[in-house]
């Protein structure tokens, strides 16, 4: 649907105190798009979580399992490691509080949070006056709109100024102790696991047919996983602004006038290339450091690989691209100098600098192809912004999709009786989000403008559906069969196991189908095993069961017994401040009346790309 350019009390105040004219945004210049947010990634309680902020997100936790990891992630890890869980949920907890602070109308004064911007970014004004294209190059940089940035340090202010005066608490320290040992704690407990694949069923030669009771009461009762799939004809447009290029190059004035206009833009940040060596122990980072204090520094790092110590090299990387827990560190020492050890959350690090890149300043040669793709982008932003308003317009005044098209010289482009998968294959990811909008959209209906990513948007109908219909039996007879056999095969070790609650008898029952019984001590950190498996045992007391199983295999556990530590000296016994405890409690109370959506089609289009 249409939105209008954001013109809340606050981006105006923002607006004025920045000294950027909003007449201006509507004209042929650059800054028509400045005010414009894009989709809307979850919603709480109205509050919008925007794409960009999602994706900011993203890849701020990215960089931070990388810098972790030493090494850049690839896009199963991103997946595997749940990335965009850990912060779509971040930005949830955030809206909550920030929904209902607007709700008790806890407010700052706009002036305020315009100061709050340029004490948080000073290198966006010149002479207490913002820079205009300074902004819009930040803003770009950062993935945000305008309304995401005052969104953001709203936020953070008022939020920071609740949390000192209602959360800043720490445990009491003998509570600080128990919960540090519990923490630390590990479980004995004996395991039978076996493969759902080695379990023989009675009679599992004999030929079923659609005739069998069992099988067709199964199917019954499991009738919505037997359907055939729905199938729809729909017309669509995708416009990508890079099509536009050709008529927005700027020329070599424009260039060069943006070069010397913006001098402070093209100084190039401090970098540093640095060795980190990781240590369990402070202990052992301790005495690696004395152990090298006497040595150069290529000596330190043979004498690094002769002791298997764990090590990685970083280059040219700025203060701001480095965890905080290190930067401070990296960036005070000197070139071959060792650092103290530095504690972070993970590991202990001795770091040494190897080299330094002064900050200084690029020459117009070397920027003149940057600032060319700045003009670029400002002037097709703009152009782009104007078309999808003109376009959002155009459906709400009901014109039909050939209508738009014609108006506005695109291309129509037609899908015929596909399914929701139809572009599963398809390495061009904005398909799969097409498809996706297409089987969530009623017929007849010209969609939203829908904003892929930066560059590229969508609009389509739904001419016809094709329903899903329930599949008879005698058609998937082989794939109900197999699907019966697993669930039969789990169902009888259920069975037995309820029966059988001593371990060694319920082993004896079923040592046919598994190994002996594993005795083995487990902390809550393994991954060895299924999460949620794990999960239970440490909410099981002690002598009692745990049945879990999964696509493949069957556990069944016994808690034998809890392993308390008895010292705190190696564990991490740092005081536990209770402001994450008091904050997440009074979140998920005020949670319970809000209402919370996800755009998940627009989620998972983004993790695709990934």
């Amino acid at each position: 649907m249409f939105r209008k350019l954001g013109k809340s009390k606050i981006a105006f105040i923002l607006a004025i105190l920045f000294g950027i004219s909003l007449f201006f945004f509507r004209g042929g210049s650059r800054y028509s798009n400045l005010f414009n947010s894009d989709n809307i990634i979850a919603k709480v309680s109205g509050t919008p979580i925007s794409t960009s902020k999602f994706t900011r997100s993203m890849q701020i936790n990215i960089n931070q399992f990388s810098q972790m990891l030493g090494k850049q992630l690839t896009s199963q890890e991103i997946k595997n490691f749940q990335i965009y869980s850990i912060a779509l949920s971040n930005l949830i907890n955030s809206a909550v509080f920030e929904n209902e602070f607007h709700s008790k109308n806890f407010i700052i004064d706009e002036t305020v949070i315009a100061q709050q911007t340029k004490t948080k970014l000073p290198n966006l004004y010149n002479k207490n006056k913002l820079n205009e294209l300074a902004l819009n190059t930040f803003l770009k940089q950062q993935g945000l709109k305008i309304d995401d940035l005052v969104s953001i340090i709203d936020y953070e202010t008022r939020a920071k100024t609740f949390d000192k005066y209602f959360f800043d608490i720490n445990f009491p320290q003998d509570l600080n102790k128990k919960i540090i040992f519990y923490e630390n704690h590990s479980r004995n407990i004996n395991l039978i696991q076996l493969s759902i694949d080695n379990i023989n069923l009675e009679n599992s030669n004999e030929i079923i047919t659609e005739e069998n009771i069992d099988l067709k009461n199964y199917y019954t009762n499991n009738i919505n996983n037997y359907k055939s799939k729905e199938k729809r004809n729909a017309s669509y447009i995708v416009v990508n602004k890079n099509q536009f290029i050709e008529y927005f190059q700027p020329n070599e004035q424009e260039v060069k006038l943006y070069y010397e206009s913006n001098n402070d833009l093209f100084v190039t940040k401090e970098k540093r290339n640095f060795v980190q060596f990781n240590f369990k122990t402070e202990k052992e980072a301790n005495d690696f450091k004395n152990n090298i204090n006497e040595i150069n520094y290529k000596d330190i790092i043979e004498y690094a690989k002769e002791n298997k110590i764990i090590y990685n090299e970083f280059e040219n990387l700025t203060e701001s691209e480095v965890l905080d827990d290190l930067s401070n560190v990296i960036f005070n020492l000197k070139i071959g100098e060792i650092s103290n050890v530095v504690k972070t959350t993970i590991a202990n690090h001795v770091i040494i600098v190897n080299a330094i890149s002064p900050k200084g300043k690029k020459s117009y040669n070397e920027s003149k192809l940057e600032i060319s793709d700045t003009l670029l982008n400002i002037e097709l932003d703009n152009f782009v912004s104007d078309l999808k308003n003109t376009i959002s317009q155009q459906i709400l005044n009901g014109l039909s999709l050939e209508e738009i098209a014609n108006k506005n010289s695109l291309t129509i482009k037609k899908l015929e009786k596909i399914e929701k998968d139809y572009f599963a294959e398809e390495k061009d990811l904005i398909y799969r989000e097409l498809s996706n909008q297409v089987f969530l959209s009623n017929i007849d209906y010209v969609s939203d403008l829908i904003e892929f990513d930066e560059n590229r948007f969508f609009l389509f109908n739904v001419e016809e559906i094709f329903s899903s219909k329930i599949l008879p039996l005698k058609e998937i007879l082989e794939e109900v069969t197999i699907d019966w056999k697993k669930f039969k095969k789990i169902e009888l070790i259920k069975d037995i196991y309820e029966k059988k609650l001593d371990l060694n008898n319920l082993n004896n029952n079923i040592k046919k189908y598994t190994p002996s019984i594993t005795k083995l001590e487990i902390k809550n950190n393994n991954t060895d095993y299924p999460k949620f498996f794990v999960n239970e045992i440490f909410k099981t007391e002690v002598n009692d069961y745990v049945f879990y199983n999964n696509e493949n295999k069957i556990f069944i556990a016994k808690i034998e017994k809890v392993n308390i530590p008895n010292n705190i000296e190696n564990l991490n016994n740092k005081s536990i401040s209770l402001l994450a405890l008091l904050k997440n409690s009074f979140g998920n109370e005020i949670m319970k009346n809000k209402k919370i959506t996800t755009n998940d089609a627009l989620i998972d289009a983004i993790i695709n790309q990934y």
